[in-house]
């Protein structure tokens, strides 16, 4: 099982390229940015593929439609040509109040999230568009010579629908927020829409937060405001994965106090499930082998930060080394 690292794009440029050089000396495979609050994530990819030399460079994920499917294929390519071929870009569909912020609404995403995969692998791949659906794009032909290799392209998905078309038409499947359990469910979906369209399976890759610190419920509190910070979002996503009396009581404390009464309400059982908190002394080897154990290729750790950013970087660096 491969292991990489997702960074908080909420971080100044060169403490960025400095991180990236110490990730990939720790002997990782990855480093993933997100299309969030912060600094854009291909510029950011730029900026690791330039401080390092084998490390995989990714962005899971961009929110799909906030740009076109030419401008996402033509950025992709450039970066897979500067990186030397180790760029990887995940497409999702965003929650609707990330899509706010762009004012824009997505009409039928599934089948737009399956135009988008289907364009930008034609256009890196060196074919002129011929496409006709939600998306459209005709006579666009990438002017690169040469051409570098096919970008992998990964769709972060959580609901059958998206599992399956991530087992048709994806290289690889970002999950997020899935316990073992749940991974396992997904990946089955997964490859069994791969083994059905007759294609190879995608790589199942899984987002796991994991909060370190010396200090065990300091760990806890800053995973334990991770989990409030989504709960509006992805209570229903929950639900299924923890013990109903434990849902219920945080589902009651959230809608009594909100994010603030969740983080002193939550459950253990709510909180390691879908991730992780501890101290280096615990260590990290029970939560990979159970996540290898469901079917993960590549764990990314979400690193859920606790203090001065480059202290914890260094703690999780060790603790995985």
């Amino acid at each position: 099982m491969r292991i990489g690292l997702s960074l908080n794009e909420d971080l100044p440029v060169g403490r960025q390229r400095a991180m990236a050089r110490d990730v990939e000396a720790a002997g990782l495979a990855s480093i993933w940015a997100n299309d969030a609050l912060g600094r854009d994530p291909f510029l950011l990819c730029q900026a690791w593929a330039d401080e390092t030399s084998t490390i995989q460079v990714g962005i899971g994920i961009v929110q799909m439609l906030t740009r076109t499917a030419v401008q996402y294929a033509k950025a992709a390519a450039t970066l897979q040509e500067l990186s030397g071929g180790r760029f990887l870009l995940g497409f999702g569909v965003s929650q609707p109040a990330a899509m706010r912020w762009h004012g824009i609404e997505i009409e039928r995403p599934l089948a737009a999230t399956r135009d988008m995969l289907a364009l930008v692998a034609a256009i890196t791949g060196g074919e002129t568009t011929d496409h006709d659906g939600v998306l459209r794009s005709h006579g666009f032909r990438l002017q690169m010579s040469p051409l570098p290799p096919p970008v992998p392209l990964y769709l972060g998905a959580m609901r059958p629908k998206a599992l399956a078309l991530a087992g048709t038409s994806a290289d690889g499947v970002l999950l997020s927020w899935e316990g073992p359990e749940a991974v396992r469910h997904a990946a089955g979906v997964v490859r069994s829409a791969a083994a059905e369209a007759g294609r190879p399976a995608p790589e199942i890759a899984a987002y796991v937060r994991i909060a370190l610190a010396h200090d065990r419920e300091e760990a806890r509190t800053a995973l334990a405001r991770q989990v409030a910070g989504y709960w509006q979002f992805y209570a229903p996503h929950f639900e299924p994965q923890v013990p109903a009396a434990s849902f219920a009581a945080a589902s009651s404390a959230y809608e009594q106090g909100g994010a603030d009464a969740l983080v002193s309400a939550v459950a253990d059982e709510i909180l390691t499930t879908p991730g992780w908190y501890g101290t280096p002394s615990d260590g990290l080897g029970d939560v990979l082998a159970r996540y290898e154990d469901a079917g993960v290729e590549h764990f990314i750790v979400r690193g859920v930060p606790v203090g001065d950013s480059i202290e914890w970087l260094g703690l999780l660096l060790r603790t995985l080394s």
